[in-house]
């Protein structure tokens, strides 16, 4: 524990969690793997999980075969942080298999208590993070992230940028809502002309496209620019 600590290599906390996630859906809870095998069962490119391994080292979440540098395991509180946060990554069990982790370390639960007597802003705790864990050559992103994960292991809610966080590894999609029967409308284009006011009524179905209709209303147009000319 004495080895000097680093911060994350800018990724965002939940993209570390999924680094983790990775080695343990690659058989890091039980042997040693490769990279490239982590990149096979994550969502996160292999230069991002090598830049971040060092980070993952320092703060004992992976270990390095001794006879087998580039093959890593699972420590086993990380194992089981990973697996509760790929199945409830808002759940307070998993909140405080993390928190097991990060109170090893006299120098940030000091800190942390230090945040909440003093109530240092997030701004303040971004500041002064890198002097009190000792990585002077952290990057934002990667300060973000530790500061993110600091604050949901120990509860620091205020600190948080991610008030919810959403399941890992997948993806919401939206997709516009159709119009109903009931909310096929009648539009009504008025043209004005020096002489008279002429008013068409347009009644759209559900199934008139935004392309659709633009067309009946272009040739709308261009029927009374014709009657326009000739008067």
């Amino acid at each position: 524990m004495s080895e000097a600590k680093v911060f994350p290599r800018r990724l965002s906390f939940s993209k570390i969690c999924d680094i983790l996630i990775g080695y343990l859906n690659a058989g890091a809870d039980n042997q040693f793997v490769g990279v490239s095998e982590v990149v096979e069962k994550s969502n996160v490119t292999l230069h991002n999980i090598s830049r971040n391994n060092n980070f993952l080292k320092t703060w004992n979440f992976i270990e390095e075969k001794e006879n087998e540098p580039g093959k890593y395991k699972l420590n086993r509180e990380a194992a089981e942080f990973a697996y509760a946060y790929r199945i409830d990554p808002n759940g307070e069990q998993t909140r405080l298999l993390l928190n097991k982790i990060l109170s090893k370390y006299p120098v940030l639960t000091a800190f942390v208590e230090r945040i909440r007597r003093e109530n240092l802003s997030r701004d303040t705790a971004l500041i002064e993070l890198p002097r009190v864990i000792g990585d002077l050559r952290a990057d934002k992103v990667g300060l973000t992230a530790f500061l993110d994960m600091t604050a949901y292991a120990f509860g620091l809610e205020e600190l948080s940028t991610q008030a919810k966080i959403a399941k890992p590894l997948r993806e919401i999609r939206r997709t516009p809502r159709a119009l109903t029967k009931t909310e096929a409308s009648a539009q009504t284009i008025t043209v004005k002309s020096p002489t008279a006011n002429i008013s068409v009524n347009l009644t759209i179905s559900p199934d008139v496209t935004p392309e659709k209709l633009k067309e009946y209303i272009k040739v709308i147009l261009e029927a009374y620019d014709e009657h326009h000319k000739e008067q």
